[in-house]
């Protein structure tokens, strides 16, 4: 099971924290969920590949890898469980000061990434809307022109109207 902290990852403390937490300290992991929640679990270590950092999937109860986004990641693989990495795997809450490590939240990167496209997405249905708008008005007014040129009476039809009256 996931359990999600208020705090950073206790890297300066692993080794007892890691006993505290997990029956085989091996096992413990601190690192961010697919919703960018840090928390800590004691799972199996995995292999991550290089450029990648070590994530936990609540939803299939499972570690897994995410790719590496900032310029620090880690060259080579490593387990999943190796405190030693790259600071830039290491998880760290925001307000802590900028002495601390680099703060990583996936999360962050994908939500301005989803955003940005959807913003985008939403202006171009917009342009396309109001430019079929604007066709449809003006095919509407030539139309109506055809229509009030269509009505008028010819000139015959007036010869025969002034006739009768």
């Amino acid at each position: 099971m996931f359990n999600v902290i208020k705090e950073s990852c206790p890297y300066q403390n692993w080794t007892s924290v890691a006993r505290e937490r997990c029956p085989n300290p091996d096992h413990f992991h601190c690192l961010i969920d697919e919703y960018g929640r840090i928390g800590w679990v004691c799972k199996e270590p995995i292999w991550v590949e290089k450029d990648r950092c070590p994530v936990f999937n609540v939803v299939a109860k499972k570690l897994d890898t995410t790719s590496c986004s900032q310029t620090r990641c880690p060259p080579y693989s490593y387990r999943s469980n190796d405190v030693d990495v790259e600071y830039v795997c290491r998880y760290v809450m925001e307000r802590e000061s900028s002495t601390t490590p680099f703060t990583t939240k996936a999360t962050d990167t994908n939500s301005i990434l989803v955003a940005l496209i959807v913003l985008i997405l939403v202006a171009i249905i917009v342009l396309v809307a109001d430019r079929r708008r604007q066709r449809n008005g003006k095919r509407q007014e030539e139309s109506n022109n055809v229509l009030i040129q269509r009505q008028e009476p010819s000139r015959f039809m007036k010869d025969v109207l002034t006739t009768m009256t």
